[in-house]
């Protein structure tokens, strides 16, 4: 998010004289190096993945230079998903399940196909044989859990349970996200 700001400070007419967001993005880098964030809480993944998405996005604008992060945040999302998939708690009753958990999930995958498509259209810099474009092949094989999910949670009867109806207002968004992400994962 400091180097999203500090992007749009960048290009604003207004540019301010201070040093921005610089020591800010130092701290978060020495805070977050070496972290394992791996999860196999599904709106965890979704995050991780959505994170991957804005990452690419900045290194094609030239905001971010480092393939580093979107390696590591990658990773971590194939490792979450893996255990996520081998939990299987997609096959359970809808009462024993969270929507926006869910739904959050899927609006990651929907990133996955956004940071290839920025590989293919602006360049980003993934070499056709290196770690980043194994990741991204290896990620896109989870692309149908979107449908799965979203089809699921599009049943009347699913949306009956009480799990979707206490979370009412915030699984009609996700929902809504999910199935017309383009706005949220803007290019």
């Amino acid at each position: 998010m400091y180097f999203e700001l500090q992007a749009t400070a960048d290009r604003s007419r207004e540019k301010s004289t201070g040093t921005g967001l610089r020591s800010e993005i130092t701290d978060m880098t020495r805070i977050c190096e070496g972290k394992d964030w791996a999860t196999d809480d599904p709106l965890g993944i979704g995050g991780l993945l959505f994170d991957s998405g804005r990452v690419a996005q900045l290194m094609v604008s030239g905001t971010l230079e480092s393939k580093g992060l979107l390696e590591t945040l990658l990773e971590a999302s194939l490792i979450g998903l893996n255990s996520f998939v081998t939990e299987d708690s997609l096959k359970i009753p809808a009462d024993y399940r969270l929507a926006f958990r869910e739904l959050g999930l899927s609006i990651g995958l929907h990133a996955v196909e956004r940071i290839r498509k920025l590989n293919e259209q602006r360049s980003l810099p993934l070499r056709k044989k290196g770690p980043l474009h194994s990741l991204l092949n290896a990620l896109s094989n989870y692309a149908s859990l979107s449908e799965t999910i979203e089809k699921f949670w599009l049943e009347p009867k699913s949306r009956e349970s009480e799990t979707w109806t206490t979370h009412h207002d915030i699984n009609r968004v996700m929902l809504a996200t999910s199935l017309a992400p383009d706005g949220f994962l803007k290019n």
